[in-house]
């Protein structure tokens, strides 16, 4: 099953995390993980995430690798190489965990 999440839907009026249990910690660290690998090389078409499928949660047991890639503006697509996890990140985009390089023209 994929997991369809919203950055923002973690962050208050501020931008600043919002009080999560240690399940939503766990999630919210693998998601914006792939965010702050995504967002660094946002030119390539797949990153190879330095992240392993288990991390999503203690019960996982996938050693699999993590890949994304940015897919539309605003959407980062993320999968597993080992088993069928997968998922989407959407409203990540100027967030403190985008750290694109901006060009001003």
């Amino acid at each position: 099953m994929a997991l369809k999440t919203d950055l923002q839907h973690f962050l208050d009026d501020k931008g600043q995390v919002v009080e999560l249990t240690d399940q939503a910690k766990t999630i919210f660290n693998f998601i914006t993980k792939i965010v702050t690998s995504v967002s660094k090389s946002i030119k390539k078409p797949l990153i190879n995430v330095d992240l392993k499928c288990s991390a999503r949660g203690n019960d996982l047991h996938c050693e699999g690798s993590i890949a994304a890639k940015s897919i539309t503006m605003g959407i980062i697509d993320w999968h597993c190489d080992t088993c069928e996890a997968c998922g989407t990140i959407s409203n990540w985009q100027d967030s403190m965990w985008d750290i694109q390089e901006r060009t001003i023209h």
